[in-house]
């Protein structure tokens, strides 16, 4: 046997016909049964192989099933925590005192309705077909259907009655907005409703 660093060892290695078949029939284009033997050796000792019994565990290659009910807790969380927040801005809104400051809420309030989301007339007809009638949904469910579908990307009007949205617009602050917002729902028979989506509300006329 040759000695050094670089010299080849001659294997061989006696198998049934029948697997040697087989093995033939494994070749890649261009392979050897020499070369197969050493890429499966190789794999081997690099540890490449994905073991049976994991695929098994997984239940098969097409689909794995992933529990995410931590994680749809920890959003409902979230967004139970979302909503609280904005019921608190909402009562310190209604509170507000502007130290003598004349602009009155009620004027504003008319100023901002000709600016919320009416329905039906401003919803979108296909909004309006899966949404079936609103007879069996409160003021608040149906409010938050229409925002929600109106902010499907392939929906083609924008649905947005937040105070943020008509502050910006109108160029006025926005915690007066949201008094005058509060007054057009609590105290005035305008037709005025809010919803909770997504962490925002969102006024409309209906």
């Amino acid at each position: 046997m040759a000695s050094g660093s670089h010299s080849k060892v001659k294997l061989n290695v006696r198998v049934p016909p029948s697997k040697k078949e087989e093995w033939k029939d494994a070749l890649e284009d261009g392979e050897t049964l020499t070369s197969l033997v050493r890429r499966a050796v190789d794999r081997e000792i690099n540890n490449e192989y994905t073991h049976v019994k994991t695929v098994e565990n997984l239940g098969g290659t097409d689909s794995v099933d992933i529990d995410t009910t931590g994680i749809e807790n920890r959003i409902d969380d979230l967004q139970s925590t979302a909503n609280a927040v904005n019921r608190k801005i909402d009562t310190l809104a209604a509170t507000v005192d502007d130290d003598g400051e004349d602009e009155s809420i009620e004027g504003l309030s008319m100023d901002i309705l000709p600016r919320l989301p009416v329905y039906p007339s401003d919803i979108p007809d296909h909004v309006l077909r899966d949404m079936g009638g609103k007879e069996d949904m409160t003021s608040e469910d149906y409010v938050e259907f229409i925002v929600e579908a109106g902010m499907d990307p392939s929906t083609d009007v924008m649905i947005d009655g937040s105070a943020q949205r008509i502050s910006t617009d109108m160029r006025e602050p926005e915690h007066k907005v949201r008094q005058a917002l509060l007054h057009l729902e609590q105290n005035t028979t305008e037709g005025v409703h809010s919803a909770i989506v997504d962490g925002t509300r969102h006024w409309m006329r209906v």
